[in-house]
């Protein structure tokens, strides 16, 4: 089975919009013009590939490439604002720049919509030097189209000093965490274990990823869709029971409300992935040395983790010369020489081998007690199951889990019905897209 097979068998006319969209993104990007993928009359032979991105830091590591590499010259522009739509309109309209980073969680309808070129001639040698659940987000079928730039493993971030002021040990198993949570809210009814925000699907992502699922796979030529998978009720039966419990709560993530809780005391574990320390420190200063970082509980004891997805970068159709921005993909993403500004600059959790070996990934950390918390982090990202896939309706699909979820804690459903209704939005709308499902 090929990327092409599983194309929609019509698609929708979006001419209008995409027209809008690239003669605003032409002004300024020319990826598939003569400025772009050509040979520069003055310099004899140069290729300028255009390369857009969000990372921080990436202009001083474009400077290193174009230094080095005279004949392969890379401009960098910093994405903003709608940025990332406007370039899928203009690659739809023909136009747009050659390099782009995207969340990994988008590359499958990029492939769909014939945006995106397979670069496996060019880089399938690099599969060793990833881990596998982050190379499992680069491909499609039997296409490669793009490398892992950064990773988000989830680990749980718990207060120390409140399972130590209760005599409770830190949980290793569900069943562990379960009876922590009875044990915290029977000592202190203020204290849950850990919020469940109504409004999104992070959480359940990072338990269904770990139980070894996906939201997709296919079948034969057609998309299959489990949003309501035996692995992801699992999930919806331990949430149910936390919250039929009064063991959670149910604050809204990123709210006043929320970081109140966190500051207070009242919410005893975070599982999160890897960005969310910086941002724990940043809004719950207070608490600093009160937090511990130690690996998702799981069924049996033994590492399993999930993710959060990540970033990627691709080559895309548009691009004239896909042999020379692979290469430079290759150097950006997974040289030596590139692993600690991507990850002391540019704050990316590698999902590289080699990065993962860097000391710059391992630095004492003071609001964390000193704690070393990557080293939780480095053995979550390899202990995930290369399982987890996005199809081309990602988005669509986790609106409606976090849609249904909103309704869980107002009482109107369980978890499990919520995913059973998710599952019939997001199977409705692949296939308003022209896009076979497999039932």
């Amino acid at each position: 089975m090929t990327a092409k097979m599983l194309y929609p068998t019509r698609r929708v006319a979006r001419f209008g919009a995409i027209a809008l969209a690239a003669a605003v993104l032409v002004s300024c990007s020319s990826g598939s013009d003569d400025e772009s993928d050509t040979t520069d009359e003055a310099g004899g032979g140069t290729t300028t590939l255009e390369y857009w991105g969000w990372v921080p830091g990436m202009e001083d590591l474009v400077a290193t490439w174009n230094e080095a590499n005279p004949d392969v010259q890379v401009e960098f522009h910093r994405m903003t604002g709608d940025d990332g739509e406007k370039v899928e309109a203009a690659v739809d309209a023909g136009s747009g720049p050659d390099i782009v980073q995207l969340s990994s969680d988008v590359l499958t309808d990029y492939v769909i919509n014939d945006r995106v070129q397979d670069i496996s001639e060019f880089v399938g040698d690099d599969e060793s030097n990833y881990t596998p659940s982050s190379w499992k987000a680069v491909s499609v079928a039997d296409g490669v189209y793009g490398l892992p730039q950064g990773v988000g493993p989830a680990a749980m971030m718990y207060r120390s000093d409140i399972f130590a002021a209760h005599g409770i040990e830190v949980p290793t198993t569900w069943d562990d965490y379960l009876a922590a949570a009875r044990a915290l809210h029977a000592a202190d009814p203020n204290v849950v274990i850990a919020n469940l925000s109504p409004t999104e699907a992070a959480q359940w992502q990072v338990e269904v990823h770990q139980n070894g699922a996906s939201l997709y796979g296919t079948e034969g030529d057609s998309w299959k869709v489990s949003v309501n998978g035996a692995e992801s009720k699992e999930v919806a039966q331990r949430w149910q029971t936390l919250l039929d419990e009064g063991l959670i709560s149910t604050v809204p993530m990123w709210t006043p409300e929320y970081w109140a809780a966190v500051n207070e005391g009242r919410i005893a574990t975070i599982i999160q992935a890897a960005w969310f320390p910086a941002l724990l420190e940043e809004n719950a200063a207070d608490t600093a040395g009160n937090w511990q970082v130690a690996p998702m509980p799981s069924k049996d004891g033994q590492p399993a983790a999930g993710d959060t997805g990540g970033s990627i970068v691709v080559v895309l159709r548009g691009a004239e010369n896909p042999e020379a921005a692979a290469t430079f993909i290759s150097w950006l993403d997974g040289s030596d020489e590139t692993q600690a500004p991507l990850i002391e600059d540019g704050g990316l959790f590698p999902s590289t081998l080699n990065g993962l070996e860097s000391d710059s990934l391992y630095q004492p950390q003071p609001f964390f007690a000193n704690q070393v918390i990557n080293e939780v982090y480095a053995d979550a990202v390899q202990s995930e199951p290369d399982t987890w896939s996005a199809g081309p309706n990602f988005a669509t699909a986790f609106q409606a889990i976090a849609d249904e979820f909103s309704k869980v804690v107002t009482g109107q459903q369980t978890y499990a019905d919520a995913l059973d209704k998710a599952q019939e939005a997001t199977v409705a709308d692949l296939e308003s897209r022209g896009l076979s499902v497999a039932d």
